[in-house]
């Protein structure tokens, strides 16, 4: 058993398993290495790594698609996922409207299990070979949660990946 590890940050105490190496902060003693491996070894797929952020996938028949599901260490270790909805499943509905059903369905879930919204945007998924066409409008909204320990994080993410986070208007 991995011998535990407190480091002192602003807003309490970070729990995790005995120092790796890193850059700075949180990072002295934790790097995104770390989570990685974690996440591997209890089965989570990782679509792509960047410097402070693990984007995990998941499996859309024999497919390894993007999940919207984060796990990002910069400064602070925590989960985010992103819901939305689309413009095309309800075309005369106004964007407040669209936002409304995403946080009325998904939000309060979330918030049960302490994530709270992080940001709320508009995107245009527009034609691959016409840019100029725009082929649906999606109301995204993303939800985090800091976390304490590297084991919460792989809780929380596998929470976030059986979350329908496709919301019909």
């Amino acid at each position: 058993m991995p011998e535990i590890c407190a480091t002192r940050v602003e807003g309490g105490t970070f729990l995790h398993p005995k120092p790796g190496l890193a850059a700075s902060g949180l990072e002295e003693t934790l790097s995104i290495q770390d989570i990685q491996r974690a996440l591997a070894e209890a089965g989570v797929e990782i679509y792509r790594s960047e410097a402070r952020e693990l984007q995990i996938a998941e499996r859309v028949r024999l497919h390894i698609m993007d999940s919207g599901v984060r796990v990002v260490l910069n400064g602070n270790l925590l989960v985010q996922f992103t819901a939305r909805t689309q413009r095309s499943d309800a075309p005369s509905a106004q964007s407040e409207e669209l936002f409304r059903r995403v946080r009325e369905e998904i939000g309060a879930k979330a918030g049960n299990r302490g994530y709270v919204e992080a940001s709320a945007e508009i995107v245009e998924v527009r034609d691959p070979v016409d840019d100029a066409r725009v082929l649906d409008v999606w109301h995204e909204v993303t939800y985090r949660k800091p976390l304490e320990a590297i084991g919460d994080a792989v809780t929380e993410v596998r929470w976030a990946l059986e979350l329908e986070k496709y919301v019909h208007p």
